[in-house]
């Protein structure tokens, strides 16, 4: 499991969760797990008054430990397991980058939906004040539960993550439906989902408003909204504008290559003086063992 914490800014208050993956992901696994996270925390959580913009990554930086001070992230290279990277959004009169301590990292299962899918669009109506724990939990409990047979059963939990087109990066449908399953008898009653809510609410949010992301587009879907094809042409405009922010914007008279280059002297010089301390403590851990645990040296008994 390869883990990145990461931070950000919403309605002025610092975020920070544990992101999960498989191995390192790549820049695009990386914003499209992070927009999906902190895209339903921000809807579950907007102010009165405030409009419902999808969350959108703008820049990325990371905290580099031999540096010790945050530089900008363009690659997955710069990452190892267990980083803390701060993600930037656009700025706007409805949000401001401010400077503020990050809390320490929540766990939280990472999923994703895909760039392009009409999962991530906006319905006119969503405005307003966001939608309280207790609807969104009967909301898609009910929703869930095919035949309102009065619990879930796997297939239901699943067919549902399907529909909403919620992708895990680590975990499976099968562990969400273990976890909520807390008794083992099977199926999932509605005491035990709001026990499972409770313990991962971003798991429900993503279902309630994954579930209603699709407006008036065609084809029945989940939720009872309608599902469209994913368009090709978003999902090629969204991945073009991110590489213009992470790769084509450092090309430029060799500044990705000088940068990089610079940093990675950084690096060895610092493992250098790591390898350097660590030869020089042992040396001086043996010179202490000699001199109190040698049977000729003085005070040995």
């Amino acid at each position: 499991m390869f883990v990145v914490s990461c931070g950000t800014d919403l309605y002025g208050r610092k975020q920070n969760v544990k992101l999960e993956f498989a191995s390192c992901p790549t820049m695009t696994q990386l914003i499209n797990a992070v927009e999906s996270e902190f895209d339903v925390n921000g809807r579950s959580t907007r102010p009165a008054g405030y409009p419902d913009v999808p969350f959108k990554v703008q820049t990325f930086q990371v905290y580099d430990d031999v540096l010790l001070r945050w530089v900008d992230l363009y690659s997955s290279s710069q990452l190892t397991n267990g980083s803390q990277i701060f993600c930037f959004q656009p700025e706007s009169i409805w949000h401001s980058d401010s400077q503020g301590i990050i809390p320490e990292a929540k766990d939280t299962v990472t999923w994703t939906t895909p760039v392009g899918s009409p999962r991530r669009a906006r319905i006119a109506t969503d405005a307003g004040v966001a939608p309280a724990l207790s609807e969104k939990l009967r909301s898609v409990f009910y929703d869930i539960d095919v035949g309102n047979k009065g619990y879930i059963l796997y297939s239901d939990l699943r067919s549902a993550f399907a529909k909403a087109e919620i992708e895990f990066t680590y975990a499976t449908a099968g562990e969400m439906f273990t976890l909520a399953d807390s008794n083992r008898s099977g199926h999932v009653t509605y005491d035990e989902w709001v026990r499972f809510a409770i313990k991962y609410p971003s798991i429900v949010d993503a279902l309630f408003f994954r579930s209603r992301d699709v407006g008036g587009q065609g084809g029945q879907g989940y939720g009872g909204y309608q599902v469209a094809t994913a368009p090709t042409s978003v999902q090629r405009a969204r991945e073009s504008e991110l590489r213009g922010y992470y790769t084509d914007t450092w090309q430029g008279a060799g500044q990705k290559d000088r940068l990089m280059s610079d940093y990675e002297t950084a690096r060895h010089a610092a493992d250098s003086a790591r390898m350097q301390k660590e030869s020089a403590e042992s040396r001086e851990r043996q010179a202490w063992d000699k001199l109190y645990y040698n049977p000729s040296s003085p005070g040995h008994y």
